[in-house]
């Protein structure tokens, strides 16, 4: 069985928000937000500048705070550019399917994740999110729920390395045969550029260039979109439509930026399409409507974390033996 882009999830009764529910004025303001700026993508050369410079400058001071405060540039720099490549395969960079792709392709570079791969798993996720058939819902994965619990807490640590070795193999069973091809494609490309690096920093006898500049950054960016990826969905009800499954977390402006406005996931999920830049003005919008409907908004990542090691959030289903009855914290 293979799944298209054109193919329908849920019937909109089921879970789907509806533009229609909205008044003429607040449709009319939300359309006026898909409107991609141009300008706005000189962000695509941010991070891999501020990779570079973080390089250079450790390069030069070899010292422990220096380097220590380098990894975590580094690390930053790599998790938005994820963020950029998720942009880009919901067409939010260009509008254009060509620059999109490539782009996304060069932004995946880095964490060897191919974005063909990720556009297929994460339009399933879109059309089925908390469901079943949802291919980013972990927990239907587990058959007890203490396999559930050590699943969850295991997740904050090697959540994202677990989903980047699941990705492919579904992406690819899931494909279209065209789509499958440009995942063998984009990996055989990785494949290729990993080891030109790792041949030049062998051959320029610098292996540690790899562990400072790419290993280290990648372990700290890892956590990083772990904490993110569980607090988008985990502990929202299995139930309803897209405003009860998923989270958004205000946060602050820094990290709001440095996260290129991802942990405004609810307002992503209610409108793929809008671009990064326009997903707070979405949630200003919507905030009357998100208190009468008993939305999921938070105010901080730590205060997620927090309540998540006091209690796991409950699965989004029950298990066979679970008869505990505990309601979700997070």
């Amino acid at each position: 069985m293979t799944v298209e882009d054109s193919e329908p999830g849920p019937s909109s009764s089921e879970w789907r928000f509806r533009l229609e529910e909205l008044s003429p004025e607040l449709r009319t303001e939300i359309r006026s937000l898909y409107r991609v700026r141009p300008w706005a993508n000189f962000i695509l050369l941010l991070y891999p500048g501020a990779w570079i410079l973080s390089v250079a400058i450790m390069q030069k001071y070899p010292l422990w705070p220096i380097r220590a405060a380098g990894i975590v540039v580094i690390a930053i720099s790599v998790q938005a550019m994820g963020t950029l490549m998720h942009e880009a395969l919901h067409g939010n960079l260009f509008r254009d399917s060509f620059f999109d792709r490539w782009v996304g392709f060069a932004l995946g570079v880095p964490t060897f994740f191919s974005s063909a791969a990720y556009k297929v798993t994460h339009l399933n996720h879109h059309r089925h999110t908390r469901s079943e058939k949802d291919m980013d819902e972990f927990s239907y994965a587990c058959r007890t729920h203490r396999q559930y619990v050590a699943l969850f807490y295991a997740s904050f640590l090697v959540g994202s390395l677990l989903y980047m070795c699941a990705v492919p193999v579904k992406a690819y069973a899931m494909a279209s045969h065209s789509k499958r091809r440009r995942i063998v494609a984009e990996y055989s490309l990785m494949f290729l550029a990993y080891a030109t690096a790792v041949s030049y920093a062998v051959v320029m006898r610098h292996p540690e260039w790899l562990r400072w500049y790419w290993l280290a950054p990648i372990a700290v960016a890892v956590v990083l979109s772990n904490i993110r990826a569980l607090a988008e969905h985990m502990g929202t009800s299995g139930q309803g439509d897209a405003i009860l499954k998923t989270r958004t977390v205000t946060s602050n402006p820094l990290v709001s930026f440095l996260m290129l406005n991802l942990n405004y996931h609810l307002e992503h999920h209610l409108f793929p399409a809008v671009p990064w830049y326009n997903l707070p003005r979405v949630h200003q919008l919507l905030k009357p409507m998100y208190k009468a409907r008993g939305a999921v908004v938070r105010k901080s990542y730590a205060a997620f974390v927090m309540d998540c090691f006091r209690q796991a959030p409950k699965a989004v289903h029950t298990f066979p033996a679970d008869n505990s009855g505990v309601r979700p914290t997070a």
